[in-house]
């Protein structure tokens, strides 16, 4: 009997020794973020600038831009980012005959902002609307962002390059296209958008 007692004496001592500890566990609860880059260029509108001279009143004074000659593009991006600009060919090249050519320095724009967007919180634009560049085949930034402050959706980043055509602005040839006496053809060039990521 007194095996059994102590025995039970012993169960009892254990049990209330197991229920005062204290019971701690831990779980672990793993979180990622998976920030997937969004960089996004779509031209609107203007995909296809086509300039007909068929005056002298044209060949001398050139083509002043009106909406006919306005490429509309918009940005989507989740980082800062440029926006570059260069022609495929360092000449418009005939399309009737290869040979004839007519200099780049023909075209010129200015980039214009429709978006929410503002210079120079959001963007510098050297080509705004006070200024005319020329088209080039080397790559040149038309849009740079603001550090922290260009990302953003269409409706931010919206924009219009304005073309024109032999004007005599003072970045264009000199040269009338009459003066220049270039042979009837159609030139052409391709324009590339490049869309960087900073």
């Amino acid at each position: 009997m007194k095996k059994i007692s102590t025995f039970l004496f012993a169960v009892l001592l254990s049990a209330g020794m197991a229920f005062s500890q204290p019971v701690s566990d831990m779980g672990v609860i793993p979180i990622g973020v998976t920030l997937n880059s969004i960089l996004r260029l779509n031209i609107v509108s203007g995909g296809n600038i086509e300039f007909v001279v068929s005056s002298i009143d044209q060949y001398t004074n050139g083509i002043l831009n009106s909406t006919l000659y306005d490429t509309r593009f918009t940005v989507s991006s989740s980082v800062d980012f440029d926006v570059d600009m260069y022609a495929e060919n360092a000449s418009l090249l005939g399309t009737d005959d290869p040979a004839h050519t007519m200099p780049l320095n023909n075209i010129g724009y200015q980039v214009t902002i429709n978006g929410t967007g503002a210079i120079p919180a959001n963007y510098a634009i050297p080509s705004n609307a006070a200024v005319t560049a020329l088209l080039s085949v080397a790559g040149t930034d038309i849009i740079t962002g603001a550090a922290n402050a260009a990302a953003g959706d269409a409706v931010k980043n919206d924009f219009t390059i304005n073309w024109e055509l032999a004007t005599g602005a003072a970045a264009l040839n000199a040269q009338s296209l009459l003066e220049q006496s270039l042979t009837a053809d159609r030139y052409a060039t391709n324009v590339f958008l490049i869309l960087v990521g900073n």
